[in-house]
């Protein structure tokens, strides 16, 4: 009976793993595609004109692809015998922008998490999330392609709190993601829009429609019912993403008040000049911070215990850990990092923030669903539903914070 029943078995398995590969494909497709299906904002009773001409060269559109413009801003494409359409000129940018976001978040879970596995040393691996992309971000200032920041030594200190809480977060998510499973990881994560709507209200005394504040229910309540389940549930790990979803949150509030006061053309403060600026600043945070937690050798890392103690292991693919591979996950998430961040913050400049959202939302789902497939981490059926139940209330929570949002501007302007 038990050699017949482990063929079954292995054809069950076999079947798993097959869905699940269908379902991440899925998932990337849609990510792709949503794009082009955009939900617009809504129409404003004196429509903008689009900016610059109707149509454009190809040398301009490939010179500012980096430079995302909303659907109703980007102009037809001539190529000579043929006009690219203006809806599929900004279709090809924004699908790119979404896909680079998607493959470069995936590739830092994978090196994150392969990284945390062998060395188990959060407090680098949150180092190198914040330092291998410094000379990437030089290299953008140094060539024009981004401008440099212009900030005074007033706007700095205020600015500092900031890096503090970002520092914070990005060391909080490490330790969530190397001590249990990564898809929970994210679930657990996907918890700081409740946070940022707390903070938000407490500290500027901006509270949203009730109805916003409704749609948090699902998410704590998925998240707490997934929890009650989680085959590798540890405290650490929840108390460590809730760290997480704080520093995050209130690096998102206090940030929008700090530099409410600034000349964002004088300073160049863009949401990317801005996450590279937090970069930069927390690699001085996290610094003293490994020494203190992982001694001085967590700055050089092939002299630490851990490194050592790794070399010769199997991770989890069966493939031997040796300094390059280590060195390899360490330089790859960290630039990763830097790269996922980029982008996202380019589709968030092409598109509505519900857009945007339902693209976040499908990112969490490709993470879990990624996780699921390489590492082996498996998830119950209860951990599964309470995962999309809070999964969806943050989509839903974004859809309130949008419609509301909309509804006090046209109630300000009668």
């Amino acid at each position: 009976a038990t050699s017949s029943a482990q063929p079954l078995k292995m054809r069950s398995d076999s079947r798993m793993r097959l869905a699940l590969r269908v379902a991440l494909f899925a998932a990337i497709a849609i990510a792709l595609i949503a794009p082009s299906m955009a939900i617009e904002e809504p129409a404003q009773s004196k429509p903008s004109k689009p900016k610059g001409l109707k149509t454009q060269s190809a040398g301009t559109y490939i010179a500012q692809f980096l430079k995302p413009k909303k659907q109703e801003q980007e102009a037809a494409v001539d190529l000579g015998g043929f006009i690219l359409p203006a809806k599929m000129a900004w279709a090809v940018k924004t699908t790119t922008y979404f896909g680079l976001w998607y493959f470069f978040n995936i590739f830092y879970n994978v090196a994150n998490k392969k990284a945390l596995n062998a060395l188990n040393l959060p407090w680098l691996q949150s180092l190198a999330c914040v330092a291998v992309g410094v000379p990437y971000i030089f290299l953008v200032w140094a060539t024009g392609v981004r401008s440099t920041p212009n900030l005074t030594k007033k706007q700095i200190q205020q600015f500092f709190p900031t890096v503090v809480l970002h520092s914070a977060g990005n060391v909080g998510g490490n330790v969530a993601f190397g001590a249990g499973a990564l898809g929970f990881a994210h679930v657990l994560k996907s918890m700081e829009p409740a946070f940022t709507a707390l903070f938000g209200g407490l500290i500027t005394g901006q509270w949203k429609h009730p109805m916003v504040y409704a749609t948090l229910i699902p998410v704590m309540g998925g998240v707490a019912y997934a929890s009650a389940s989680e085959l590798s549930f540890n405290w650490l790990q929840f108390a460590s993403a809730m760290v997480s979803n704080i520093g995050f949150s209130l690096r998102a509030v206090l940030s929008k008040g700090v530099m409410a006061e600034w000349d964002r053309k004088v300073t160049k403060t863009d949401g990317p000049n801005v996450f590279s600026l937090l970069q930069i600043f927390s690699v001085f945070v996290t610094i003293p911070l490994v020494v203190m937690f992982e001694g001085w050798r967590g700055l050089f890392p092939w002299t630490h215990p851990n490194w050592k103690e790794a070399i010769g292991k199997l991770d989890h693919a069966g493939a031997m850990i040796t300094p390059s591979y280590l060195t390899q996950q360490l330089i790859l998430s960290g630039l990763a990092f830097q790269l996922y961040y980029e982008c996202a913050y380019l589709a968030l400049d092409a598109v509505s923030p519900i857009t945007h959202s339902i693209g976040n939302n499908i990112k969490r789902i490709v993470i879990v669903i990624t996780s699921v497939i390489i590492f082996g981490q498996k998830m119950n059926t209860q951990s599964m539903i309470g995962s999309s139940v809070a999964i969806g209330g943050v989509f839903l929570y974004s859809l309130a914070t949008e419609y509301y949002a909309d509804v006090a501007k046209k109630a300000s302007k009668k």
